[in-house]
């Protein structure tokens, strides 16, 4: 790292505005976390942190120095990526970043097909959440990432791809299977296997939740799970309903003898893009990418 661990630190405790996420994120404890931004505070003179009851606040010393450093941060980056490109080559390498939805059912076949045109990159991923993939994409740290959410046009280049849907399944021996679509009043009879809390899908149940005036706590929720594929093989072995993108059901690799339904009244669609930054559209093997991205994906094929 070009940046200081100091600076590293108060750049995680900023973003969040929390010494215990910063922490969580650079896998190390919170004390640390916080002698560090103390040594900092004290290497310039000034607090750069509130501490307040809700949590911190940056002071105006700590606002505008965080403005700077964010700089400064895309500045190490290119730096970084500037010399080893002239060391290996400007088009050694593709670092691209997806969350697990797109890691898992995306990115196979869209490298597949870079790696058959671009077989002297060496291709790097990361899987993170859409929110610090962004982060990472306009820092400098990657060329090109797939999101499931809205994005600022004029920070980004964006390129749509794909429509996906959360669905509601169920076994082919279940009540709900015979069924076009499911309510939130159905959802709210069965036992339910789903993701965590802070997943996509999640997100989109809990604004539909919302809408109606409940909650999770409407839900009688009894597995929370970070895979897709753990959540069909529960369901479908009679653990209670799923909730899962239509997306992940297009692995053929699934359990057999599941149903797919989708929520009465607005179903509940995502979309997926691929995102780069004005100086990523530039080279020539991010161009090339979007160009494949386009020809593998389009907006309504799970639904075809």
């Amino acid at each position: 790292m070009i940046l200081s661990t100091n600076i590293r630190m108060f750049l995680l405790a900023a973003r969040h505005l929390s010494f215990t996420v910063a922490a969580r994120e650079a896998f190390v404890s919170q004390p640390a976390v916080t002698v560090r931004i103390k040594k900092l505070e004290e290497h310039l003179g000034v607090e750069l942190f509130t501490r307040m009851p809700s949590g911190l606040r940056l002071t105006p010393a700590g606002a505008v120095f965080y403005e700077y450093v964010q700089k400064l941060e895309i500045l190490a980056s290119e730096a970084h990526r500037a010399a080893k490109d002239i060391a290996e080559g400007d088009e050694a390498h593709l670092y691209l970043g997806a969350n697990r939805s797109a890691t898992s059912y995306m990115l196979p076949k869209l490298l597949l097909s870079f790696r058959k045109e671009h077989d002297r990159v060496r291709i790097r991923t990361e899987v993170e959440s859409s929110d610090k993939l962004l982060d990472r994409l306009f820092a400098g740290y990657l060329d090109a990432v797939i999101v499931e959410q809205s994005v600022d046009e004029e920070r980004f280049q964006v390129t749509p791809l794909l429509k996906d849907e959360v669905v509601v399944i169920c076994a082919e021996d279940h009540e709900l299977a015979s069924r076009p679509y499911c309510s939130i009043d159905d959802l709210r009879r069965f036992p339910l296997v789903t993701h965590e809390p802070d997943s996509g899908t999640r997100q989109l149940l809990g604004d539909r939740l919302s809408l109606e005036g409940r909650s999770d706590n409407d839900l009688n929720i009894v597995m929370e799970l970070q895979s897709s594929r753990l959540v069909k093989e529960m369901t479908a072995q009679g653990l209670g309903i799923g909730l899962v993108s239509r997306l992940s059901m297009s692995d053929p690799h699934r359990p057999r003898g599941l149903v797919m339904l989708s929520f009465q009244g607005e179903p509940l669609c995502r979309f997926f893009s691929l995102v780069t930054t004005e100086k990523g559209a530039s080279r020539s093997k991010v161009q090339d990418l979007i160009v494949l991205a386009k020809k593998t994906y389009h907006e309504d094929m799970l639904f075809q």
